[in-house]
C-alpha cells in the first residue's frame, strides 16, 4: 500500500479531525483570498491608470528645490550669486537620455507666444467678447494692446512627439530636415486652418514677431536708429499639417482665450533658426536699454544661450510601464536642482488610499500565513503523540521514515486543497463586497487628512501628461478571484503545509520502531 493510500484512509476514518481541519483551512483560504484580492486589485488599478497615461518624462528645472534653496540664504552676496547661476537643464544630458532605447521620440524644443505680421490668425470663435483694449505707457500715455496670437514651437531636432502619436500629420509638403536645423534655415510648418485662412501654400512667405506691441512702442519712442525688419522673422513655409487638437469651446475660460491657445494657430520652426532671430532682436533692445541707461551692462552671449537651451526636454517612452524605470536609472547623473519628472508626485498622490490598502492587506496575509504555520504545525505534532503506534509498525515493515513524513504530507495537502477550494467559492463572494467596504473607508479617510500642497511652480502652457482624477484610478478598482489568484493561494498553502509539516518531521526523524513498539507493549 502506497503512501496515497495510506493517506487517504486516514482521512477517512478520521472524520473529526477531518472536518475540523478543513474548516480551519477554509477560513485560512478566506482570509488570504479578501487579502491577495484587494491587494492585487489596487496594484492592478495602478497599473491600468498608467497605461492608459501618455508615457512622457520632462527632463526640466526643479524650480520648487531651487526657490526652497533661495530661502535658506541670508547674506545678500550669496543671494545674488544664486540668482546668477540659476539653475538650467544640461544640454549634453538631455541628448544622452536619448540614445536610450525606451525613448520613442522627443521634444527638445522652446515655445513662446508669437504676433502675426500682415496675415490673420485662425479665429477661436471669441471675438465678438473682446473689444479694443489699451495699456498704459509710462507717464500714464494709453496705446492699443496687441495681443499675441500665435504660438511657436522651436524644436531642434524634427524628432517630435506630436509626429510620432500622429496628433501633427504632414498633408502637404514636408516637415524639416535636421540639415535645416543645423544651418538655421528660416523655414515653417503651419497647420491647415492658418494657411487656408490666408491661402498659403507650400513655398510661400509670412513674417513674424515675437516683440509685443509696447517695446515696439518704446523703440519708436526713443529716437534709436534700427532697421525694422530685424524685428520680424520671415519663413518659408515647406509643410502644412493637420493637428488633432482643439480648443473646448464649453471650457470656462473659452470666452477670455487668446487666439495663441488655439492649436490651430501653432507655426513649428527650427530652433536655430529662432534662437538667431532672438538674438538680433535681444540686441537691439538692450541698445536701446543701453542708450537709455548709459550704466546699464549685459552679457549678451548670457542672454543668447538663453535661447539656446529649452526649459525642458520631453522624452516619449515605449511603454507606460517603463517610466519609473527609466527616471530611477537616470537620476543619479543629472545636474543640481533638475530633476525628471514623470508626473510621479501626482499619481503617488492619487493612489495613496490604494497604496494603504495593499499595505495592510499585505500585512494580514503574512499574519494568517504565520498563524496557518503555527497552527498546524502545533496540530500535527499533538497527533504524531497518538500515532506514535501507527508510525512504529510502518517503520518495523520497511517503510522509509521519509514515506512516513510523505504520508502526514499528502493527508494534510489534501485537506488544504478541499479547504481552499471551498474558501473560493465563499471568498469570491466576499471579497467584492468586503474590498468595495474597505476601499470607501479607506478613502473618506484619506480626504479627510488631505493637505494642500505648498511650494513654487513652474508654468508651461505645452503639458504632455495625461490629467487624471482619483476617481479614473478607483474606478479601475475591482476585486475579483482571478485564475492567477486561485493558483497563488493554492501554492501558497502548500507552501504552508511543507513549513507545518517540517516541524514536526524532527521528531519523526528521531523515532526507533523497536523503542516505539516496546513502549506501547
Amino acid at each position: 500500500m502506497n503512501a496515497f493510500q495510506r493517506a487517504w484512509r486516514y482521512i477517512t476514518r478520521k472524520p473529526t479531525k477531518t472536518v475540523l481541519l478543513i474548516i480551519t483551512f477554509f477560513l485560512i483560504g478566506n482570509l488570504v483570498i479578501l487579502g491577495l484580492g484587494i491587494s492585487q486589485a489596487a496594484e492592478n488599478a495602478k497599473v491600468l491608470t498608467r497605461q492608459q497615461m501618455r508615457a512622457v518624462v520632462s527632463y526640466e528645472t526643479d524650480y520648487n528645490a531651487y526657490w526652497q534653496y533661495i530661502d535658506t540664504l541670508t547674506d545678500e552676496d550669496e543671494i545674488n550669486e544664486a540668482y546668477e547661476h540659476s539653475p538650467r537643464i544640461n544640454k549634453d544630458s538631455a541628448l544622452k537620455l536619448t540614445t536610450d532605447s525606451r525613448v520613442k521620440a522627443f521634444n527638445y524644443m522652446t515655445n513662446t507666444v508669437a504676433y502675426s505680421v500682415e496675415f490673420e490668425n485662425v479665429p477661436l470663435g471669441n471675438e465678438e467678447n473682446k473689444g479694443e483694449m489699451y495699456a498704459s505707457a509710462e507717464g500714464g500715455e494709453e496705446f492699443v494692446y496687441v495681443e499675441p496670437n500665435l504660438m511657436l514651437y522651436a524644436n531642434m531636432f524634427p524628432n517630435m512627439i506630436e509626429l510620432a502619436e500622429g496628433t501633427f500629420t504632414v498633408t502637404d509638403g514636408r516637415f524639416y530636415t535636421q540639415d535645416e536645423i543645423d544651418t538655421a534655415a528660416k523655414v515653417a510648418v503651419i497647420t491647415k486652418e492658418l494657411a487656408e485662412q490666408n491661402g498659403f501654400r507650400v513655398g510661400d512667405t509670412f513674417r513674424i514677431t515675437t516683440v509685443d506691441s509696447y517695446t515696439l512702442k518704446q523703440l519708436k519712442d526713443s529716437g534709436m536708429e534700427y532697421n525694422e525688419d530685424d524685428m520680424n522673422l520671415e519663413l518659408e513655409i515647406v509643410g502644412i499639417y493637420e493637428t488633432k487638437n482643439d480648443v473646448d469651446p464649453n471650457a470656462q475660460n473659452f470666452q477670455w482665450m487668446s487666439p495663441y491657445e488655439s492649436p490651430k494657430n501653432i507655426i513649428l520652426i527650427p530652433m536655430t533658426a529662432y534662437t538667431e532671430y532672438q538674438s538680433e532682436v535681444a540686441s537691439i533692445q538692450y541698445s536701446m536699454y543701453a542708450m537709455q541707461n548709459p550704466d546699464f551692462e549685459v552679457d549678451m552671449d548670457e542672454i543668447t544661450a538663453q535661447f539656446d537651451v529649452p526649459s525642458r526636454v520631453v522624452y516619449l517612452l515605449n511603454d507606460p510601464l517603463e517610466v519609473e524605470d527609466f527616471v530611477k536609472d537616470h537620476s543619479e547623473d543629472l545636474d543640481e536642482y533638475t530633476i525628471l519628472n514623470a508626473n510621479n508626485e501626482t499619481f503617488k498622490k492619487l493612489s495613496r488610499p490604494l497604496d494603504t490598502m495593499s499595505f495592510f492587506a499585505n500585512i494580514v496575509v503574512w499574519i494568517v500565513v504565520v498563524n496557518a504555520v503555527v497552527i498546524i504545525s502545533l496540530v500535527t505534532a499533538l497527533t504524531l503523540k497518538t500515532r506514535e503506534y501507527e508510525i512504529g509498525v510502518l517503520l518495523s515493515l520497511g517503510v522509509t521514515k521519509l514515506k512516513v513524513i510523505l504520508q502526514l504530507f499528502i493527508e494534510l495537502i489534501l485537506i488544504a486543497l478541499l479547504g481552499f477550494t471551498l474558501a473560493v467559492g465563499s471568498g469570491s463572494l466576499l471579497a467584492g463586497r468586503v474590498g468595495d467596504a474597505v476601499l470607501d473607508y479607506q478613502t473618506a479617510a484619506d480626504a479627510e487628512y488631505e493637505t494642500t500642497d505648498e511650494g513654487y511652480y513652474w508654468y508651461d502652457s505645452t503639458d504632455y501628461f495625461t490629467e487624471v482624477t482619483q476617481d479614473d484610478m478607483l474606478s479601475k478598482y475591482e476585486v475579483s478571484v482571478s485564475p492567477a489568484l486561485i493558483l497563488e493561494i493554492y501554492i501558497l498553502g502548500t507552501a504552508v503545509v511543507l513549513i507545518a509539516i517540517a516541524i514536526p518531521s524532527i521528531m519523526i526523524m528521531r523515532l526507533n520502531p523497536k523503542q516505539i513498539l516496546l513502549e506501547q507493549n
